[in-house]
């Protein structure tokens, strides 16, 4: 039995009691940008919990998510886990997102990641860039070029809701576009790039 094996076996819950499945979601303790937009889709067909803990690197917000699962909420068949972080441009060290995705690959967790930062997610909402950003800053100003009142943890739902389909076309193009070139995915040279549109994908389906 393989330690991903023996992490579902353990992680089961007690007294093997079914419930509904899960969407649960790690991201950057400091940040609630992405768990204020996840939160839209929370509904009695789709259930999602966030992991605690204040882990702002790749290694921590995937091993937070983890232990979350290992003494929380359990697994159950259909349960999804996504570790949602940011790659930073110029902070995150590359061995740090390799390391973490490994940990997530041994425990049935997918990485999403977003370079350099979650708001270009939002920005596809409104067009299709490869442009390359030197930082996080240069992504929110773009981003209040379209939607002027934007601020950190503003729920941005609401005004971008009806782009959702045209956002998720767009992030596939993004890339696509890096596939093309031979970019590794998830990669922090892999700029611009967000996977956010993978777990939406998976939220909408579970509310149909």
């Amino acid at each position: 039995m393989g330690r991903l094996d023996n992490f579902k076996t353990r992680g089961r819950n007690k007294g093997n009691r079914q419930r509904n499945p899960f969407i649960v979601i790690g991201c950057e303790g400091k940040n609630k940008t992405e768990e204020t937009y996840f939160k839209n889709f929370n509904s009695r067909k789709c259930i999602i919990r966030f992991s605690k803990g204040n882990s702002t690197d790749p290694v921590g917000i995937v091993n937070d998510l983890v232990k979350f699962i290992d003494t929380e909420t359990g697994r159950e068949e259909n349960d999804k886990y996504y570790a949602v972080f940011d790659t930073d441009v110029n902070k995150s060290s590359q061995n740090q997102i390799d390391e973490a995705k490994k940990i997530a690959k041994e425990n049935g967790v997918e990485i999403i990641t977003s370079t350099p930062t979650f708001e270009f997610w939002y920005i596809l909402h409104f067009l299709y860039t490869t442009k390359t950003y030197s930082s996080s800053e240069d992504v929110i100003e773009d981003l209040l070029n379209e939607v002027k009142q934007y601020e950190k943890k503003m729920n941005l739902y609401p005004i971008i809701k009806e782009n959702t389909k045209f956002a998720t076309e767009n992030a596939k193009k993004v890339e696509k576009y890096h596939i093309d070139l031979g970019q590794t995915i998830d990669n922090e040279n892999c700029n611009p790039y967000t996977g956010v549109y993978k777990v939406v994908e998976e939220l909408l389906k579970r509310n149909k």
